[in-house]
């Protein structure tokens, strides 16, 4: 398939859902680096300090054309007028959750482009926050929509798969146990950190692996358990890095092929193919929601956590709705939305509240050594007090044997106030 083969119509949905297709010219983005250059005496060099990278900004020439092009012209500038977050179809870069930013201009050549009008109009991607109200617990607030969103997904895939033959049938097994041996291979460290979650885990790994072949019968009752299973462990203890790059491993496994390509499914004749979609659908938002409810059991201590955390959540959430988006083109089906709006509204409020308490935590700070330090004296002089900083400081800086017994000069130190 040839490059031109992958482009894609270019269209904006606005905050309240009216969606309109627009032709455009040369298409670019840009974003912006957050570094600060940081020169020390007596060291060669800059230390440039990462902090990530701006949301991507996408300028358009929007062409209006045609008999009808005024009519089309004006419901796009209304569009554009709405408060709130829309969707940005790209033709090149995909979907993406935008704003339109600063100044929007409309020129109409009526000498000599009477039909036609211009638009020239950014659009600046961006986090869909829906900060908590200060009269509600953000973190219950996520509790609440994953719980709605499970409700809505168990009823989906009851609704959207199709397992009416003895193949059929078998095919989902097959494909859900796989899935299953996958999901414990992957989060079992994780259930293990803490006694009660682990015995959850499995107790729901054991019921769904052997009472598959009953559970086909009532794929709403499968999808709860699996989806259950999925959930467990990210209200163990682990740390908050281990339990999202395992939720966002599997995810990966399950949206993408081995070159990182999403996985499309093709409409067939006897529907495995919208059964399979379905299923790794099911799983795929189940470790989304896992990554979302592992947020919100997790006590950050710094502000790079908590932002670091808010990153990997918006990553996943980005590649799985582009991930759905494609395959139900593909299949010519329609997203209800039900549980995707419950899983939208999960995700909002958890990147929020991330968001949100990384104003109240400690930021980082980081010097580099102008000479030899012992890490008792280095922590009592950032910290003040050496018993309940050292393991933190040791592992937020990641030392080695040798460098607990002397950090050398020239090492960069992170440190939090």
């Amino acid at each position: 398939m040839a490059w031109q083969d992958r482009i894609r119509p270019a269209a904006y949905r606005s905050p309240t859902g009216t969606r309109i297709e627009f032709q455009y010219e040369n298409v670019s983005f840009s974003f912006d680096k957050r570094t600060t250059a940081f020169d020390f005496p007596d060291t060669q060099g800059t230390y440039v300090q990462d902090l990530g990278r701006t949301g991507r900004k996408y300028p358009f020439n929007v062409i209006f054309w045609g008999d009808d092009y005024d009519i089309r012209a004006a419901q796009f500038e209304d569009m554009l007028g709405e408060t709130g977050i829309g969707v940005l179809e790209h033709p090149v870069y995909g979907v993406k959750n935008v704003i339109p930013f600063g100044t929007i201009t409309r020129r109409d050549d009526l000498k000599t482009a009477g039909n036609q009008a211009i638009y020239q109009v950014t659009f600046w991607e961006t986090l869909d926050l829906v900060f908590p109200n200060p009269q509600t617990s953000p973190t219950d607030d996520v509790v609440n929509a994953v719980d709605a969103y499970n409700d809505a997904e168990a009823d989906a895939y009851g609704a959207l798969t199709d397992f009416d033959t003895v193949a059929k049938q078998a095919n989902a097994i097959n494909r859900v146990r796989a899935l299953l041996n996958t999901v414990k291979a992957n989060l079992q460290a994780v259930a293990d950190t803490v006694a009660s979650v682990q015995k959850t885990f499995d107790a729901i790994f054991e019921s769904v692996n052997t009472a598959i072949d009953i559970l086909i019968s009532t794929p709403i009752t499968m999808a709860t358990q699996i989806t259950a299973l999925i959930q467990t462990p990210a209200r163990a203890t682990a740390a908050i890095n281990a339990r999202l790059i395992a939720y966002k491993s599997l995810a990966d496994s399950t949206i993408k092929d081995l070159s990182n390509a999403f996985n499309v499914y093709a409409p067939d004749s006897n529907s495995e193919n919208s059964n399979n979609f379905h299923t790794d659908d099911l799983n795929a938002m189940g470790f989304m929601t896992g990554s979302i409810l592992a947020v919100v059991n997790n006590q950050f201590e710094t502000a790079t956590a908590a932002l670091d955390a808010a990153d990997s959540l918006v990553t996943q959430y980005d590649e799985l709705i582009e991930w759905r988006d494609l395959n139900f083109d593909s299949l010519g089906e329609i997203d209800t939305g039900e549980a995707y709006q419950q899983l939208q509204d999960a995700y909002s409020t958890a990147v929020g509240y991330l968001i949100q308490i990384s104003f109240t935590l400690k930021q980082e700070r980081s010097i580099i050594l102008t000479y030899p330090r012992t890490v008792l004296d280095l922590v009592a002089e950032l910290y003040g007090e050496i018993d309940s900083q050292l393991d933190f400081f040791i592992e937020s800086n990641q030392l080695t044997g040798s460098e607990i017994l002397e950090i050398p000069a020239g090492r960069e130190i992170k440190f939090y106030v």
